[in-house]
């Protein structure tokens, strides 16, 4: 409680400021009478010292010596009776209270000391019954409001009301998501000057923190969820015309109540976070149409044409039961990361694995690796992890195909090579990294005219196989050779080919690997 606020209740009106005016803003915290030579024993933090001045009268320097070690030990102020003994204070004893802002105030000489206790004691009283009813007052509002679920707008600018300062609600990347009336077209501003220049580690700040942004003081509060990589910051500018405790009180419910609905948006973040997830797993399961999967993709503002790689994070210890905190870190962290440089990626879990989506058009080795140097520099996870990647990109649409290949790249990763790129193990595997589409669209132009027919299928597959011997051939199909060539003709005539041209032969062997 401010000596300034104590000071305006009536009942003080008869006491008056000897020297050390500037020090009206120390907080009182408690009033005692001393009275006795030494009275150093007996300072306390926030202590308002009230005394007779008996002792001061004949030798003042006790006084100035009480002056210094009342601001050491941050006390609030001396209180002396005014009587025949101590009507003024020596220039020395004035100059150094002013110096040090340490308030030494007049009391009445027909006032006697233990009045003056009480009505110090019963101001105090007085502001704390007064300052509690309003902080009632306060949470009651602030509670109904969030009970209606209204906008941060609207929050920001009745807090604003109740703090009498322009606040702003910063994401747990510094930037300025809503902001109160007064500070709407500074968002960006202050967004700049708190990710570019303020050289604050925001993604590991859990305390309160202070800057200066134009000629003003800036309190920087965090506002703590259920994960710290989740946590927002309240921005306010600090009133010092009222620094008080009542002020610091409100300014708690305040944050208090903004902690509340920012944990309502963690929620619903989360939420959707798992539906993405169930999506891509169906996706990935075969699970769904063409049709829902675009659905979905438009409802969800996702371009459906867009080609990704896949990549799958995955701790090394896949036998050690790790506690589900560090998978909740990891995520994060992850997910964090993507958002602080607003990278082009989606991301879902899958049991223990995280799976990104990264768009073809950013370099996915630099990025993983980026990414993995930002997660080995964090305290919080605390177990090794590995990375596969998939060679190909391709449209959400080909998720399933582009997994298997991460998920067999993964494989390969150990501790020494933590990062790595699918990479097929034989010819067929090559093929494989062809776009399904290509494939599907050369298969049906090389082989089109006989796929649905199994048994010219069949032969012409022998036929490449045993290089073109037709009695071979009808050997191993127990037919006679005379069937094997007339099935050859329909085979050419069906695919207006020449079986004997190398570069047909190459051809249909290539659409036979791919079928």
């Amino acid at each position: 409680m401010k000596m300034k606020d104590i000071l305006q209740d009536e009942s003080l009106q008869n006491i008056q400021f000897a020297a050390g005016v500037g020090g009206s803003y120390r907080d009182v915290t408690q009033i005692s009478m001393i009275d006795m030579p030494d009275m150093l024993d007996a300072l306390y933090d926030g202590q308002l010292l009230v005394t007779t001045g008996f002792y001061f009268h004949e030798n003042q320097d006790l006084l100035k010596n009480l002056v210094i070690n009342m601001h050491k030990i941050h006390g609030a102020g001396i209180v002396i009776k005014q009587s025949a003994h101590l009507k003024n204070l020596s220039n020395d004893v004035t100059q150094l209270a002013n110096k040090l802002n340490m308030p030494i105030l007049w009391s009445p000489e027909h006032k006697e000391l233990s009045l003056t206790v009480k009505q110090f004691t019963q101001a105090m009283c007085t502001i704390q019954n007064f300052e509690l009813k309003q902080i009632i007052a306060i949470n009651q509002q602030l509670s109904e409001l969030n009970a209606k679920n209204i906008t941060y707008q609207h929050l920001l600018d009745q807090s604003a009301k109740i703090l009498n300062t322009p606040l702003v609600l910063l994401d747990s990347h510094f930037r300025a998501r809503y902001a109160s009336n007064q500070w709407l077209t500074q968002r960006d501003t202050l967004t700049h000057f708190l990710r570019h220049e303020s050289h604050i580690d925001y993604l590991n700040l859990t305390k309160p923190t202070q800057v200066r942004l134009y000629q003003e003081t800036i309190d920087i509060l965090p506002i703590f969820s259920a994960l710290n990589e989740n946590k927002a910051f309240a921005a306010f500018i600090v009133n010092q015309s009222d620094s008080s405790d009542f002020q610091i009180l409100k300014r708690q419910q305040v944050v208090n109540t903004l902690g509340l609905a920012n944990s309502r948006t963690d929620l619903l973040n989360e939420t959707a976070f798992r539906n993405r997830s169930e999506f891509f797993l169906n996706v990935m399961q075969n699970s769904l149409s063409p049709s829902a999967i675009s659905h979905y993709l438009q409802d969800t503002h996702i371009n459906d044409n867009q080609y990704y790689h896949v990549a799958i994070i995955e701790f090394v210890q896949k036998d050690t039961t790790i506690e589900s905190r560090q998978f909740e870190i990891r995520q994060q962290l992850t997910r964090w990361y993507i958002t602080e440089y607003q990278s082009p990626v989606l991301i879902f879990s899958y049991q223990q694995q995280l799976v990104l989506l990264v768009a073809e058009e950013i370099n996915i080795s630099v990025f993983l690796q980026a990414l993995t140097s930002f997660l080995n520099q964090q305290k919080s996870l605390h177990h090794k992890f590995t990375i596969g990647f998939s060679k190909l990109a391709e449209t959400i649409y080909s998720l399933s195909d582009l997994y298997e290949q991460a998920n067999h790249a993964l494989q390969l990763t150990s501790s020494a090579h933590p990062l790595m790129v699918f990479r097929p193990k034989n010819a067929q595997g090559l093929l494989n990294l062809l776009p399904k589409t290509e494939t599907h669209a050369f298969i049906e132009k090389t082989l089109g005219g006989i796929l649905s027919n199994p048994e010219l299928l069949n032969t012409l597959k022998t036929y490449i196989i045993l290089h073109q011997n037709v009695t071979a051939v009808s050997l191993n199909l127990f037919v006679h050779r005379n069937t094997v060539t007339y099935r050859l003709k329909r085979i050419s005539v069906l695919l207006d080919v020449n079986l004997e041209m190398p570069d047909v032969l190459a051809d249909i062997q290539l659409a036979l690997l791919l079928l």
